[in-house]
């Protein structure tokens, strides 16, 4: 009779436990913000919704994940990021995103559901990552405007070597900052900002050309910041203080120019991230007015979209921005420390 008495006494207990774990679960659930249903039109784009920390992709834990955690003292994934810049996607879909003053890059799997980061050696670290890109094999390239040259991973994430750097204290570079790709020979096209000029390289580091200089005419630069390669392998380089975007054959031609110093759309005051769509049309940070340009091949206004806030689909400081094959726009809002995802609409405005 006391054994039965006992366990009753147990079952009443677990059951009690239970049931203040789910209120418990209830009550946090009550508290947080409901997501936006996606896709949100605005207007030329759709948002498709953003990711800044692990359990975006890898999903938050239930209710008795999290008690049990706590329970076990294992601590939740907090890791998050602190001033997204540079931005790729991988073959796989996998988003990577160079962390300026996070000193990282994160890796956001949302197929996967899996996340990590990418660490040089402790002997060697991050100082201020800006770009990201890959090559064709999936290797990993890493501008370091502090460090002076470009970090190289393998596709796994692992370290492999460091490509600019002459010594421990001189580089070829004076700030390598912008990076891009051309995946058809894997030539890497490096923004060298301070020197006011374009590097071209190949993947083990042999500097095959150099072009520009500073000043205001054509392969002119005052302080560029960011280049893209279209599938053609024309340049499109982020000419930042002359405010305008210069598009340029491989061997540094000049083929076209486009913006000019305002306000208003079309116009430049801090232009930062670019990226050139199957279309063929091109897409321009404002980080300034806390928007994206795009334009027509030839140079012509499309559309924008984006404005100042933290809401979904605006921004404070945007910087990088990546396309993916399926049409989706990636873009780093800096200092609200997210990665926001859009795609051209199909109305009017936008178009496919």
């Amino acid at each position: 009779m006391r054994v039965q008495v006992k366990i009753t006494k147990l079952v009443a207990s677990g059951l009690g436990a239970l049931a203040v774990l789910l209120i418990a679960g209830s009550a946090y659930s009550a508290k947080e913000l409901p997501a936006p249903v996606v896709p949100l039109s605005l207007g030329p784009v759709d948002y498709l919704g953003a990711f800044s920390k692990p359990a975006d992709v890898k999903g938050r834990p239930s209710g008795f994940r999290r008690f049990i955690n706590k329970t076990l003292g294992i601590e939740d994934d907090q890791r998050r990021m602190v001033t997204p810049h540079g931005v790729a996607v991988d073959a796989k879909g996998r988003v990577l995103v160079a962390d300026t003053k996070g000193q990282v890059v994160h890796v956001f799997d949302s197929a996967g559901k899996q996340y990590k980061q990418l660490h040089p050696p402790d002997s060697d670290p991050f100082l201020s990552p800006i770009a990201v890109a890959l090559d064709s094999q999936g290797r990993i390239y890493v501008t370091d405007s502090g460090r002076s040259k470009i970090f190289v991973f393998r596709p796994d994430g692992k370290f492999l070597r460091t490509l600019g750097a002459l010594s421990h204290n001189e580089s070829i570079f004076k700030r390598c900052t912008g990076l891009a790709i051309d995946r058809r020979d894997d030539t890497l096209y490096v923004v060298d900002t301070v020197a006011m000029r374009v590097v071209a390289l190949n993947t083990e580091g042999k500097v095959l050309r150099r072009f520009g200089q500073q000043g205001t005419g054509p392969v002119e630069f005052n302080y560029p910041t960011h280049i893209a390669v279209a599938a053609d392998g024309t340049l499109w380089v982020v000419d930042s203080l002359n405010f305008r975007v210069q598009h340029l054959d491989p061997s540094g031609q000049i083929l076209a120019v486009f913006g000019g110093q305002g306000d208003r759309p079309g116009e430049f005051d801090k232009p930062k991230g670019i990226a050139v769509d199957a279309q063929g049309r091109i897409f321009v940070v404002e980080g300034r007015f806390d928007r994206v340009q795009a334009y027509s091949a030839d140079g012509e206004m499309a559309f924008t979209f984006g404005n100042t806030g933290a809401a979904p689909g605006e921004f404070f400081l945007p910087t990088g921005i990546a396309l993916d094959p399926s049409g989706k726009i990636y873009v780093a809002d800096g200092q609200n420390g997210r990665v926001e995802i859009f795609r051209v609409s199909a109305g009017p405005q936008g178009g496919r």
